[in-house]
């Protein structure tokens, strides 16, 4: 794959020169709007199959790096270098309320791209299908809902498929679990196919999932880059599990359950509404949900609930530049031990 330099030159004068090897890589890349630094002396490096996530107060400079990296602003000083034929596919912050409908909006832009109509058709169905969008698709944009909205958003960046670069500003903000969940695995499962990543993002669960690097910012300068490996330091995230284990000798529950790699506490509680039963509340790390469930299920308990990942990850300390592992305030219970049912049960 050939490469480009973007022209962009230091203070001094010089070209640019050099290149890292990676797909994308900015050098000490500086950027002013009116009289503000935005951006200061930014390094920044994304190999194939990799994911960015850029996280930082409002103003931290974000939004103006992933401009950068689209090519929408130039930057003062620095380097620039990207694959010269790559594609870049870009979800803003926001999609401005445009005088049409999402499938007249979604059709133009994928015809500006240059896609097929016929496979065009078929991306707009798949992803409209994807992010549960329904009968939204025909209507105008202005009535959309900031979710609906963000929705459509990022539908158009995601309409030419894997590969290239992807950037994306706040993608899961505004969008229901479900939908968070269906980008997610999709992001995950074009990184597998080799698309590069950066994003802005806030949310644990596309950290946790996909981060291959966090890069923390601070009034337009990088205060902290954290490695996947600092990120599992934090923990896996937990899973709540709830279920009734009726007739079950407490012997057989310790050693079939409690003793179970991933549980980090237990308790059981009278529940006065469902006729007395016992029920029994579980935190489960995420990667041995599905093992847990299948051992409640032998000993002849039956599932109540299974509630959504609980993360680990403080986001308030890693925006402030604390370490992922130093961040979480963990449940230190004994796992072979549980707590005596409660009057009163579970509320």
């Amino acid at each position: 794959m050939g490469w480009r330099e973007s022209g962009i030159f230091d203070k001094a004068g010089k070209a640019a020169t050099g290149s890292t090897g990676r797909d994308i890589s900015l050098q000490r890349v500086s950027k002013r709007l009116g009289d503000v630094q935005v951006l200061n002396d930014i390094n920044l490096e994304v190999g194939q199959g990799e994911c960015i996530v850029l996280v930082g107060r409002n103003g931290s400079g974000k939004s103006t790096l992933l401009r950068v990296l689209a090519g929408i602003l130039l930057p003062e000083s620095g380097s620039m270098r990207k694959p010269m034929h790559g594609r870049i596919m870009y979800a803003l912050d926001g999609l401005p309320r445009l005088p049409f409908t999402s499938r007249e909006y979604l059709w133009e832009m994928g015809r500006i791209r240059g896609m097929h109509p016929e496979i065009l058709h078929e991306r707009i169905g798949e992803l409209s299908e994807l992010l549960f969008l329904g009968t939204a698709l025909d209507q105008n944009l202005p009535q959309l809902s900031k979710g609906t909205l963000q929705k459509v958003n990022l539908i158009q960046a995601l309409l030419p498929g894997a590969g290239g670069l992807l950037l994306l500003d706040e993608p899961l903000s505004g969008l229901d679990v479900p939908a968070q969940e269906a980008i997610v695995t999709l992001l995950g499962q074009w990184k597998q196919e080799g698309s590069s990543i950066v994003t802005a993002c806030h949310e644990p669960l596309l950290i946790e999932r996909l981060a291959d690097q966090v890069i923390v910012l601070q009034k337009g300068a990088v205060l902290r880059r954290w490695s996947q490996e600092d990120l599992q330091q934090a923990g896996e995230p937990v899973v709540s599990i709830q279920s009734v284990m009726e007739g079950q000798e407490q012997s057989a529950i310790d050693t079939l359950l409690i003793e179970q790699p991933g549980v980090i506490n237990c308790n059981r509680s009278v529940v006065h509404q469902d006729y007395g039963r016992e029920v029994w509340n579980w935190k489960v790390s995420r990667s041995s949900t599905d093992r847990f469930i299948g051992k409640i299920l032998a000993v002849g308990g039956s599932i109540v609930s299974v509630q959504p990942e609980e993360s680990r990850l403080n986001m308030e300390g890693l925006m402030e530049g604390h370490h992922p592992g130093e961040s979480v305030t963990r449940e230190r219970n004994d796992q072979n031990s549980c707590l005596s049912p409660e009057g009163g049960g579970l509320q």
